[in-house]
């Protein structure tokens, strides 16, 4: 064998991890999972508001998808304006700036989110634990990823449509409304699909401030907790003694993984169509 062929052999070897471990770990859950996971599972919830553990998720599938979308609902605007300042107004140093506090935040682990969401909110704005609680403290949470996906597909844009339609005399406002925001809608539709994949894989933000084990259904308000899989799964499996509880985690640990996987390769179809209509 040539160098080349080893070197390719090597490269293959140090990939195959990144390869099977994940899918190792999705046939095991599935495994765990397949006592109790059909359709009846997922849209039933016989048990009211029960911990869940004889009957279907639906609550905690509604609470999570309510939390997540609710979440990137109000981090989406404030993404899409750090996005075009960065674009419009903000010169080399200061892109720098906001690029390295994106960076910041994106590194700030989500339990302190969660802390931080638990004193302002919940104790000091008086809010209590509720949806709109956790939503804005998961919204901070997803911000930082969804910022600099609308940069990137901002940024993706071929120059000369923005040359062009400077030339014509668009202005800032007509730039952004009738070439940027048309062109670039799959690559921030990518960006809001991964936010909803991030927020739907946190537990400890809205552990403190959004959710309930139990006794929670459809929420009337957004300052009404819900459940959710996360914490539903954290509970079951603290149940180590009943059989039926860690089935269930299971069960809802396969379903949340399901969901978080269907999001994000709609994101990847969606950001290979973007590049297809860049190039």
């Amino acid at each position: 064998m040539t160098r080349g062929h080893w070197s390719k052999l090597l490269i293959a070897l140090l990939a195959l991890p990144a390869l099977l471990l994940p899918a190792a770990s999705l046939g095991y859950i599935l495994w765990r999972a397949g006592p109790v996971l059909d359709w009846a599972f997922v849209s039933s919830a016989d048990e009211g508001m029960g911990f869940g553990v004889a009957s279907g998720i639906l609550p905690q599938l509604t609470g999570s998808l309510l939390l997540a979308f609710s979440a990137c609902l109000l981090a989406a605007p404030v993404a899409l304006g750090c996005a075009l300042y960065y674009q419009l107004c903000a010169g080399t140093g200061r892109r720098g700036i906001l690029l390295i506090l994106l960076q910041m935040l994106q590194g700030i682990p989500p339990i302190v989110f969660g802390l931080a969401g638990l004193l302002i909110f919940v104790y000091l704005l008086d809010w209590g634990v509720s949806l709109a609680s956790g939503a804005v403290v998961l919204a901070g949470v997803v911000l930082p990823l969804l910022t600099v996906n609308v940069i990137d597909a901002l940024q993706r844009l071929p120059t000369h449509y923005s040359e062009s339609a400077r030339s014509l005399g668009l202005r800032d406002g007509e730039l952004i409304m009738r070439v940027w925001l048309p062109m670039a809608w799959p690559g921030i539709l990518t960006g809001l699909l991964l936010a909803m994949a991030r927020a739907l894989s946190e537990t400890a933000p809205i552990l403190f401030t959004a959710t309930v084990f139990s006794g929670a259904g459809w929420p009337d308000s957004i300052f009404e907790p819900v459940t959710t899989l996360q914490t539903h799964v954290f509970y079951l499996a603290q149940e180590a003694a009943d059989e039926q509880a860690v089935a269930t985690a299971w069960g809802s640990a396969a379903v949340l993984v399901g969901v978080v996987l269907i999001f994000a390769l709609l994101a990847q179809c969606l950001r290979r169509m973007s590049g297809s209509r860049s190039d």
